[in-house]
C-alpha cells in the first residue's frame, strides 16, 4: 500500500492539478477546486439514520455506510455471505493486504489522471467485495457514501474494489450522495475486475450536495465469455465527473457502459469513456444521455480502441443530448482507434430539442403543453432506465427525474 500510495502521489505531482488547457479537461473549469483549502474528515463523523432515509432501496438490501468517507458501523448491515466477501478496505488493510495484490490500483489508472492519482494517493478506507467462483450474489449490495462536510472543506476518496471470480454473478450498487451546502470534493475510484464466465453488474447514483464536486472513476477489466455492465446515473451536484474505463481481455467478452444525467441551473457534467478491445470476439455498447436546461452544460469524449488483432470486434458508441433551454449547451466527440480490418464498429452523437411534431401529436389529443413535454423527456431517459435492473433503484430514478420535470403531478396521476 505505501508502494501504491507513493507511486500516485509522484504520478500527481508530475501531472499537477488540472487546467482547461488540458486536452482531456478542456470542458471542466477546476479553478474553484484549485483555489481551495482542502482537508481530511474528522475520523469520528457520524451521522443519523434519518438523513439516509431518502436515499435508500430495498430494506432488506445489505448495507455499508461511509459519512465523510468514514465508515457507520452502526448503520452498515452487509456481512460476508456464503460466497461472497465483503470487507472494508481499512480492515483487509490491515490484516490481508496480499488480497489487494495485483487488484487495487492496477485497473484504474492514476498515471494520466490527476483526480484518481489524488484519489489513490490518498486510500484508506472503502469497501472489497470478492465473489467466488461458481458463487451468486442472491440480493445486490449497496453502498452508500453521505458526503455531510464541516464548515472547513473537505476531501473524500472512497474506493471500491469488485472482484468477481470465474463463473459468479453479482450486483453492486453506490450512491454518492448528500444534501449539505458545505464545500466538499468528492474522487470516488471504482475497479471491477471479473473472471470468465462472469456476469456482473454495477450502479452509480450520484445525487451529491449543493457544493460537493464529484471527479468519479469507474475501471471495468474482464475475462472470456463475461458480461459486466456499469451504469453512472447523475441528478444531483455543481459538477459531476465520470471516468470510465473498460478492457476487454478474454475473447467472447461483452461489456456495457452507459448512464443517464439531468442538469439544471449551471451544473456541469461531464462523461469520459475508452473502451479498449484487447483480443478477438468481443461486443461493447456504450450509451450515455443528457438532459440539460437552464444554464447547464455537458460535454462527452468516448473512445472505442480495436488492439490489432482483435478481429470480429462489434462495438457501438452513442451519445444523445437533449436540450431543453436556449443556454443549455452540450459538446460531443466520439472517436474510433481501430487496428484490425474485421471489426464492425459505428459511434454517433446527437445534440437537439424536443421533437415539435411529437409535440402536436401529444398536444392534439388533450394532453397539456408541459405534460407532453415531461412525456418525452421520460420517454428519452427510458432507454437508460429500463436497462436498470434492481427494480428499487430503477423506480427511484424515474422518480427523481419525473419530480424535475413540469407537470410532476399530472404525469403521476396518469401513471
Amino acid at each position: 500500500m505505501t508502494a501504491i500510495r507513493k507511486a500516485a502521489m509522484n504520478a500527481y505531482e508530475s501531472i499537477l492539478w488540472p487546467s482547461m488547457r488540458d486536452e482531456s479537461w478542456r470542458y471542466t473549469d477546476t479553478r474553484a477546486i484549485a483555489a481551495t483549502d482542502f482537508k481530511s474528515a474528522d475520523p469520528s463523523t457520524v451521522i443519523k439514520a434519518d438523513s439516509l432515509s431518502p436515499f435508500l432501496l430495498d430494506s432488506d438490501m445489505p448495507l455499508m455506510v461511509f459519512a465523510d468517507g468514514v465508515y457507520q458501523p452502526d448503520l452498515s448491515t452487509a456481512t460476508s455471505m456464503p460466497g461472497v466477501q465483503i470487507h472494508r478496505l481499512a480492515d483487509v488493510i490491515a490484516s490481508n493486504p496480499e488480497r489487494l495484490e495485483g487488484r487495487l490500483a492496477s485497473h484504474a489508472d492514476y498515471q494520466d489522471d490527476p483526480a484518481c492519482g489524488l484519489s489513490t494517493a490518498m486510500i484508506t478506507d472503502g469497501v472489497v467485495v470478492e465473489i467466488e467462483a461458481e458463487a451468486t450474489m442472491e440480493t445486490p449490495l449497496h453502498i452508500v457514501f453521505f458526503n455531510q462536510g464541516t464548515t472547513h472543506p473537505i476531501s473524500t476518496h472512497p474506493r471500491v474494489l469488485i472482484v468477481a471470480n470465474d463463473r459468479s454473478t453479482g450486483t453492486v450498487i453506490e450512491s454518492h450522495v448528500g444534501t449539505s451546502e458545505q464545500v466538499i470534493l468528492s474522487t470516488p475510484v471504482t475497479e471491477l475486475i471479473a473472471g470468465d464466465n462472469v456476469n456482473l453488474d454495477h450502479y452509480r447514483m450520484v445525487r451529491e450536495g449543493a457544493a460537493t464536486w464529484h471527479l468519479g472513476d469507474v475501471a471495468l477489466h474482464q475475462g472470456a465469455r463475461t458480461e459486466v455492465s456499469s451504469c453512472v446515473l447523475a441528478f444531483d451536484g455543481p459538477l459531476i465527473r465520470t471516468r470510465m474505463r473498460g478492457t476487454l481481455a478474454g475473447e467472447d467478452g461483452n461489456a456495457i457502459l452507459h448512464g443517464l444525467a439531468m442538469g439544471h441551473e449551471d451544473r456541469h457534467i461531464e462523461n469520459l469513456l475508452r473502451v479498449n478491445h484487447m483480443v478477438p470476439h468481443c461486443r461493447s455498447r456504450e450509451s450515455f444521455k443528457h438532459i440539460l436546461e437552464d444554464k447547464s452544460t455537458a460535454a462527452f469524449t468516448g473512445r472505442i480502441y480495436v488492439a490489432e488483432g482483435a478481429q470480429k470486434t462489434d462495438a457501438v458508441q452513442t451519445n444523445r443530448n437533449l436540450l431543453l433551454s436556449n443556454t443549455s449547451k452540450a459538446t460531443a466527440r466520439p472517436q474510433l482507434e481501430i487496428y484490425a480490418d474485421d471489426v464492425k464498429c459505428t459511434h454517433g452523437a446527437t445534440i437537439g430539442e424536443l421533437d415539435q411534431e411529437a409535440m402536436f401529436y401529444l398536444q392534439a389529443r388533450g394532453i397539456p403543453a408541459d405534460a407532453a413535454r415531461s412525456m418525452l423527456v421520460q420517454a428519452f431517459a427510458g432507454e437508460i432506465l429500463d436497462d436498470v435492473a434492481p427494480e428499487s433503484l430503477r423506480n427511484q430514478a424515474q422518480l427523481l427525474l419525473r419530480n424535475r420535470l413540469p407537470a410532476a403531478e399530472h404525469l403521476a396521476a396518469m401513471e
